[in-house]
């Protein structure tokens, strides 16, 4: 979906600079009574409409995207991910993190048969210990582990949803605007608290654009000067984080 869109603006890019070149060079060659006159009206008629066609598409492609990002997400929503946890090689990954989660949360009642897959994720590279994706067998049972989460503090394991890549872009970009303690997700949503107190569910980047945020030196790439200035604090707009295509199937 993403490489759709991507091939679209491309080409939009491409129809706005030719007809841009093609327009100033029929300007600059004929005079106002040249015969081509009705032909550079032609053309423009032309361009506006397969300019409004192109952003008509463009437009079709992002509600697909998003819709499918909705349809992938709740596929994810039994699935939670355990980052910190010690890996080695003939580990039992399943029991460990029973074990870890029963102990931790205070969940003496939790059993294999709440869990429908336990796995890490990716390809292991060097000594980083790989996340844990951990699929319950209802949506219960993962609620009831979610928000004992608290448990995990101070053991260098923690908790958080299984994302899709467009969400966890965005979540991230959020929590460097916005600091960390004022984000969160909560049933794949993106919780976030603004400059103004209030609270703000979003989705998507282009969601997260429309909020206003204070900027800080961290955001904007500088540092307060060595007399000790600190960087002036103001509204600014949004951009755009990079995606980077990750396709997981969820069972």
């Amino acid at each position: 979906m993403e490489s759709i869109q991507h091939s679209l603006d491309e080409m939009a890019q491409h129809f706005k600079t030719r007809m841009a070149e093609f327009q100033q060079s029929l300007n600059s060659t004929n005079p106002p009574t040249s015969p081509t006159t009705n032909i550079a009206s032609q053309f423009s008629s032309f361009r506006s409409f397969v300019l409004s066609a192109l952003e008509g598409l463009q437009l079709q492609v992002q509600l697909l995207h998003r819709q499918q990002d909705s349809f992938e997400m709740r596929t994810r929503r039994k699935i939670l991910m355990v980052h910190g946890f010690p890996e080695n090689k003939k580990e039992n990954v399943t029991t460990s993190v029973i074990e870890l989660l029963s102990d931790k949360l205070k969940m003496p009642d939790l059993t294999m048969d709440d869990v429908s897959r336990c796995h890490r994720l990716g390809t292991s590279v060097g000594e980083k210990a790989r996340p844990i994706i951990v699929k319950f067998s209802t949506l219960a049972k993962k609620n009831q582990v979610w928000f004992a989460k608290s448990g995990l503090k101070n053991t260098g394991v923690t908790l958080s949803e299984f994302l899709t890549k467009p969400r966890h872009d965005t979540f991230m970009v959020a929590r460097r605007r916005f600091g960390v303690t004022k984000c969160w997700t909560k049933d794949g949503i993106i919780v976030i608290v603004g400059p103004d107190g209030k609270r703000h569910s979003i989705t998507n980047t282009a969601e997260l654009d429309s909020l206003p945020y204070e900027s800080t030196s961290r955001e904007l790439g500088t540092t307060s000067s060595s007399s000790g200035a600190a960087v002036e604090s103001k509204t600014k707009p949004a951009t755009h984080a990079v995606r980077i295509k990750r396709n997981v199937k969820s069972k």
